[in-house]
């Protein structure tokens, strides 16, 4: 096995997913419980959240988090926010606590994606507010972000689980929450083979991506769960995917 405590150049991916996002917070978790020391991060979407969340505070009680967290709170913020979405920085800074890259204890990088140059963008410096709320506008739920004489939207159209946003670290934990994947068969609904499609597109364009990542140890933590939708953020979705989260982590642990 692995001797994660003495190896401190260990990268972690945090993938989009919506709601599907507290599956993440039960594998950094068991990172804590584990005491691997975690060099960067590189998140997306939720995963952006949650990941600016532990770099600002890396011994953050998740689970404590994960009882007081409302989610609807922030869908509201989204919806009704201003021009210069104060409601919404008001409340991931609740969480957050910092304003800044700089200010964070754990280097990390999240994306959103530029829809009219079809290109990612990537923020690790300065202020987190205008790159994390872009990372999280999913198109046809929020309005895209205008930043800088352009249009953002979420970070996952263009790189949904982000390994490539890794620079330095030889081994990687990939939290990959995309999905659900849906078995299809003739009864399944337009909507599922819909978003299982798009699911399976993005899995495979990040890890076609992977590939060209040379001398990289990746350990891909996968949430196996086919009926969760993305943005349903009922609170009895939340302990079971946190355990869930814990759980598959573990199992892999125990497997190195």
């Amino acid at each position: 096995m692995i001797n994660w405590q003495k190896n401190k150049n260990v990268g972690l991916v945090l993938g989009g997913g919506g709601a599907r996002g507290f599956f993440h917070m039960g594998v950094i978790t068991a990172i804590q419980d584990l005491e691997i020391k975690i060099k960067e991060i590189s998140g997306t979407s939720i995963g952006a959240i949650i990941g600016l969340i532990y770099a600002a505070n890396p011994e953050i009680n998740f689970k404590k988090i994960m009882e007081e967290l409302d989610f609807f709170e922030l869908v509201r913020a989204m919806v009704m926010g201003t021009k210069n979405n104060k409601e919404i920085e008001k409340f991931l800074k609740k969480y957050i606590g910092v304003d800044s890259f700089e200010k964070l204890k754990i280097k990390i990088r999240i994306n959103a994606t530029d829809i009219n140059n079809q290109k990612e963008i990537v923020f690790d410096e300065g202020n987190i507010y205008p790159g994390l709320i872009a990372s999280m506008s999913i198109p046809g739920v929020f309005s895209p972000l205008k930043y800088k004489n352009n249009f953002l939207i979420d970070g996952g159209i263009s790189n949904n689980i982000p390994i490539t946003l890794i620079e330095k670290s030889k081994k990687i934990i990939v939290s990959d929450i995309s999905g659900p994947i849906k078995k299809i068969d003739e009864k399944t609904l337009a909507t599922d083979v819909l978003y299982t499609a798009f699911a399976v597109m993005q899995q495979s364009l990040a890890w076609e991506k992977a590939k060209n990542m040379k001398n990289k140890k990746i350990i891909r933590i996968k949430l196996d769960d086919e009926e969760t939708f993305i943005l349903d953020f009922r609170k009895k979705n939340y302990e079971y995917l946190f355990d869930l989260g814990y759980k598959t982590l573990m199992e892999v642990k125990n497997k190195l």
